[in-house]
C-alpha cells in the first residue's frame, strides 16, 4: 500500500548559508545564545513572524543545557519554603510542556526513601505529594506512601536500613537528552525563518539609530562578519553579564551560580522509576535512568566562576552518599563511572534580595526577563527547562516593549506534530517495512524531518536498518542529521544530538564500527577521532 508523505519539513540550510544572511541581512531580532532560553526565545519571536538571528558560542545547548538531570518538573522541593505561587507555576509549565512534546516528555515515577537523614517524616512529605499532586491539576497519576517493605519490594537496591517510608510519586523525564530537546528548538525555530549558526561568539556591538551593528566571529573558518538587528536579546545563560558589559546594559536583577555534577554508572535499577534521596546536607540527589544507564546526582555547590570542571572530591562525594543508601553487593567506585556531567545552574537574587552563604542555596529556579527599551535589549536571566514556554512568552511580550511588532502565530507555536501527522507517519512507515521500534523513535528524535528519512528509505530500503553496534541509528537517519542539524565537531554528535559519549566510554566508541560509520556520514566522510568527546582523563585534583 503506497502512503503519502503527511508533510515536508522544508529545505535545509546549511551552516555557511545562514552565516552569509547573518551578513548580509537586517534582522528585527538578534538572539544570543543558544540554550535553552536562546532557542525557545528565537522559537517563540519566529513563529510569531519576527525575522530572526541566532548565534551561539559553542554549540546549540553545549552550556548548562547539556548538563541538567533531564527532568521536567514542578519544583516539589520548593514546597518546603511554602512558595505554592512559584510550584503551581512551574507545574502548569509542566504540563504545557509535556502536552505538547509526549513523546519527548513522559511521565516518570519517583521513589522517595526517607531515613534520618531526611528533613521531613514520611507521613509530611506524603501530604506534601498530595499538596503537589494537587497544585498539578491531578495531571499524573496519583501519590503513594510506601513502608519499607513496599520498597523493598519494588525497588531491591535500595538499602532500607533506617528508612521509616516514603513517597511516590510522579513527574516528567526527557525520553532523550536535554542538549537534543534545545537543539530540536533550534531548528524548529529555524523552520519557522530563523538563521541559526553555532560556534560564532559575539565580539563586539554598536548601538545605532537603526538598531544594533553586532560583530561576529566564525569560529570555524576564522571569518568576521556584522549582523545588523532592531533588537538584541541577550540569552547567554550564565554569560548574560559578559553580554551585558558588551551592550552596556545592566540588570536589576543578579545571578549567582551553583556547580552540580552528574556521574553516568552501570544500570542501578531497571524499574524506570527515578530514586531519590537526601543526601548527608539534607539536600535531595537522584538515580535518574538514562538509555540503559544510571545517572546519579547532582550536587549543589556555590561557586564564583561558571566554568567549572567535575573533581576527585565531587566524585568520591556523589558515591559515597549513594553507596550509602543502596543495596549492593559493593559499593561503587570510580571505575564504575563512565561519564561526567558538570554544569552551573544560574540562581537569580532579585533587586535588594540577600547573598550570603545561608540564603543562597535556598533560591528557586526563577527566570526573569529583563526589558531596556531605549537600548533596545532584552536580557533572560536563570530559568529551567521545564519553564522555557512561559520564558519564550514573556521574550515576545518584551520585544512589543522595545517597539517591534510580532504577530499572532495562526496556531501553536510549539509542540509536535500532531496525532494525524503522526497516524500518517506510522501507516507510511508500516509501508516501507520500517519497524515500530525504529520508526518510534524516528519520530520522537527528528519530528517533522522523518518524513524525509523515510523518503530516503523509500529510494533505498537498506537505509531504514540500524547501521549496529553501540549506535541505533539508522543510515538515513544520519544522512538527514548530516543535511539539518549543523555538526561541527564529533562531540557535537556523540554528546548532544545523541547520547553515545554519555552511555559509553571513549575507547569503545572510537572502535565501534556502527558509531564511526554514523560520525563519517554525520561529519562528511574521512577518518574521524572520537577521542574529543570522550571524558578527560586528568582531573583536577584540588
Amino acid at each position: 500500500m503506497q502512503v503519502d508523505a503527511p508533510f515536508t519539513s522544508g529545505l535545509p540550510v546549511s551552516r555557511p548559508e545562514a552565516l552569509d544572511r547573518l551578513g548580509t541581512s537586517m534582522f528585527d531580532v538578534l538572539v544570543v545564545g543558544g540554550g535553552i532560553n536562546g532557542a525557545v526565545a528565537a522559537l517563540a519571536l519566529a513563529s510569531h513572524g519576527m525575522k530572526v538571528g541566532l548565534v551561539e558560542g559553542g554549540d546549540f545547548g553545549s552550556g548548562t543545557s547539556q548538563e541538567s538531570s533531564n527532568m521536567v518538573w514542578g519544583g516539589f522541593k520548593y514546597l518546603s519554603s511554602y512558595d505554592l505561587g512559584l510550584v503551581a507555576g512551574l507545574c502548569r509549565s509542566r504540563n504545557r510542556l509535556a502536552r505538547a512534546y509526549p513523546t519527548r516528555v513522559v511521565e516518570t515515577r519517583f521513589m522517595a526513601a526517607l531515613g534520618e537523614d531526611a528533613p521531613f517524616a514520611p507521613w509530611f512529605a506524603a501530604l506534601g505529594a498530595n499538596a503537589y499532586w494537587g497544585l498539578g491539576r491531578f495531571r499524573t497519576r496519583r501519590p503513594r506512601h510506601r513502608s519499607p517493605a513496599a520498597i523493598r519490594r519494588l525497588e531491591p537496591a535500595v538499602s532500607t536500613a533506617g528508612v521509616a517510608g516514603g513517597i511516590e510519586y510522579s513527574d516528567y523525564l526527557l525520553v532523550d537528552n536535554d542538549a537534543r530537546f534545545v537543539s530540536e528548538m533550534v531548528l524548529d525555530a529555524e523552520r519557522h525563518g530563523a538563521t541559526v549558526a553555532n560556534y560564532v561568539t559575539l565580539e563586539a556591538v554598536e548601538l545605532q539609530s537603526t538598531g544594533w551593528r553586532a560583530g561576529i566571529h566564525d569560529r570555524v573558518t576564522g571569518e568576521r562578519l556584522t549582523v545588523s538587528a532592531r533588537l538584541l536579546v541577550n540569552a547567554a545563560g550564565p554569560h548574560v553579564p559578559v553580554v551585558g558589559a558588551l551592550t552596556g546594559s545592566t540588570t536589576s536583577n543578579r545571578l549567582v551560580f551553583s556547580k552540580g555534577v552528574h556521574l553516568i554508572v552501570p544500570q542501578i535499577t531497571d524499574s524506570g522509576r527515578i530514586l531519590a534521596f537526601f543526601d548527608d546536607d539534607e539536600r535531595l540527589f537522584y538515580v535518574l535512568p538514562m538509555g540503559g544507564r544510571s545517572v546519579i546526582g547532582t550536587t549543589d555547590t556555590r561557586v564564583e566562576n561558571p566554568d567549572v570542571v567535575v573533581t576527585n572530591q565531587d566524585i568520591d562525594f556523589l558515591l559515597e552518599q549513594i553507596s550509602a543508601r543502596l543495596n549492593l553487593s559493593s559499593p561503587l567506585a570510580r571505575s564504575d563511572v563512565i561519564s561526567e556531567r558538570c554544569g552551573v545552574r544560574s540562581l537569580v537574587i532579585p533587586p535588594g534580595g540577600a547573598d550570603d552563604s545561608r540564603d543562597w542555596t535556598e533560591l528557586s529556579r526563577r527566570h526573569a526577563v529583563e526589558v531596556d527599551p531605549g537600548r533596545r535589549i532584552v536580557s533572560v536571566l536563570g530559568g529551567k527547562l521545564s519553564d522555557c514556554l512561559n520564558v519564550g512568552e514573556e521574550v515576545v511580550a518584551a520585544a512589543r516593549r522595545c517597539g517591534v511588532q510580532p504577530m499572532a502565530p495562526a496556531g501553536a507555536w510549539f509542540g509536535e506534530p500532531g496525532r494525524v501527522d503522526r497516524a500518517r507517519f506510522d501507516g507510511w512507515a508500516a509501508s516501507l517495512g520500517v519497524a515500530g521500534e525504529v520508526a518510534a523513535s524516528l519520530w520522537r528524535r527528528q519530528g517533522r524531518r522523518s518524513t524525509e528519512i523515510l523518503d530516503l528509505i523509500a529510494g533505498d530500503p537498506g537505509l531504514g536498518e540500524p547501521m549496529g553496534g553501540l549506535s541505533d541509528l539508522t543510515g538515513a537517519e544520519a544522512m538527514t542529521i548530516a543535511r539539518h542539524e549543523k555538526v561541527v565537531h564529533p562531540e557535537d554528535f556523540l554528546r548532544r544530538r545523541t547520547m553515545l559519549a554519555l552511555l559509553h566510554r571513549s575507547v569503545d566508541l572510537a572502535v565501534d564500527p556502527g558509531v564511526r560509520k554514523a560520525l563519517e556520514i554525520v561529519c562528511g566522510g574521512g577518518s574521524v577521532d572520537v577521542r574529543s568527546a570522550g571524558q578527560d582523563e586528568a582531573r583536577d585534583q584540588s
